[in-house]
């Protein structure tokens, strides 16, 4: 397992993907019940896989209308197709049917426990669908560019979105209100993709000087952190690898990228464990036991995050003593799926994924 938490000092590596089966790819997102990348196709009218371990590209499923920003919600693949939404399960990749909205150019798409939210390009404006019965509203109206790529941000209670068009804004809203904000004004133009790590760091892809640039959590210290890109449109973020997927549109590379953030001193699963850290049962019925060692003295902190990278709870973060503690863990509040637990110590950190189940 790689190192989460380390990315000032970012070795950053591109392997490129089989770009004869790409068609100006749009959208990208890591399947991590399949531990594959699963890629809008736009021109190619398709919805591509990418296997993480070999890199061999093959057709998960035709989908029609120029497919663009997709959203995994547990078991089922929503694309943006045209004005519509397309549905897929995730495990075979039958068709689920769609929800006809009759919008104009639906583009970024992204999702928090209730609904989907997901960006109109042309008529500048953001419709929010319910996950459950599909029924659909126009949330967020009245923008001055075109938004673009977004993601949910669980802390805020909001979604934030970036833009097309010079100087481009990095713009929110309430998912309660639906007020908008701007939490950032940019130099960066025609922005398309926006991602983010388990530090809460941001990453936006713009066609402005074909790049990546890292924002903090606040939206401060801009650094670009890839350049050499094509025309890159979604992007996003591996946590179980710290790697960022990229898609360049651009007929130059048409193809995806993916970039490594780790460190030298990434803990890699074939390694021995640096100290004892386990989650018994695995899966979680209704609770779990925590175990870890501490070699030092000092500060621990554990945190439950999903598989988007939120941080859903700090379970421990003071002062342990040398040795072998334990502690319980309720998942109550939590539905069926994959977290992850993340242990950071004075020695080092390391990474558990779990199953909840009902």
């Amino acid at each position: 397992m790689k190192k989460l938490f380390t990315i000032a000092s970012a070795i950053l590596f591109s392997v490129a993907g089989f770009s004869q089966a790409y068609n100006s790819p749009e959208s990208i997102e890591f399947d991590y019940a399949n531990n594959r990348w699963l890629i809008a196709n736009n021109s190619g009218n398709n919805i591509l896989s990418r296997n993480s371990v070999t890199g061999v590209v093959t057709v998960f499923a035709p989908c029609t209308g120029g497919p663009h920003g997709i959203e995994i919600v547990n078991d089922t693949l929503y694309v943006n197709a045209g004005g519509n939404i397309k549905l897929f399960n995730i495990n075979t990749a039958a068709s689920l049917g769609t929800i006809s909205m009759g919008a104009s150019f639906l583009n970024g798409l992204t999702h928090d426990a209730t609904y989907l939210y997901s960006t109109d390009f042309s008529a500048k404006k953001i419709y929010r669908i319910n996950i459950a019965t599909r029924a659909f509203s126009v949330f967020v109206t009245g923008l001055a560019k075109s938004p673009n790529g977004i993601i949910y941000d669980q802390p805020n209670n909001r979604c934030v979105f970036v833009n097309w068009g010079p100087a481009a804004p990095i713009m929110a809203f309430d998912v309660t209100t639906g007020v908008v904000s701007t939490p950032m004004t940019t130099t960066l133009g025609n922005c398309d993709g926006i991602t983010r790590d388990p530090a809460g760091n941001y990453y936006i892809s713009s066609w402005t000087g074909n790049k990546i640039t890292r924002f903090t959590s606040a939206f401060a210290s801009p650094t670009t952190v890839v350049t050499g890109l094509d025309n890159p449109a979604e992007i996003f973020y591996n946590i179980l690898t710290d790697t960022l997927g990229n898609t360049n549109s651009g007929a130059t590379l048409n193809n995806t990228t993916y970039h490594y953030f780790g460190t030298s001193t990434a803990i890699d699963e074939s390694e021995k464990s640096k100290f004892k850290f386990s989650v018994n049962p695995n899966p979680i019925a209704k609770t779990a036991e925590i175990i870890f060692e501490t070699k030092l003295e000092g500060n621990v902190k554990i945190e439950l995050f999903d598989i988007k990278g939120q941080l859903l709870k700090t379970i421990v973060n003071q002062t342990q003593s040398i040795g072998m503690h334990s502690i319980n863990f309720d998942r109550s509040s939590l539905s069926a799926g994959n977290y992850f637990f993340t242990i950071s110590t004075s020695v080092g950190t390391e990474t558990k994924k779990v199953v909840i189940v009902e």
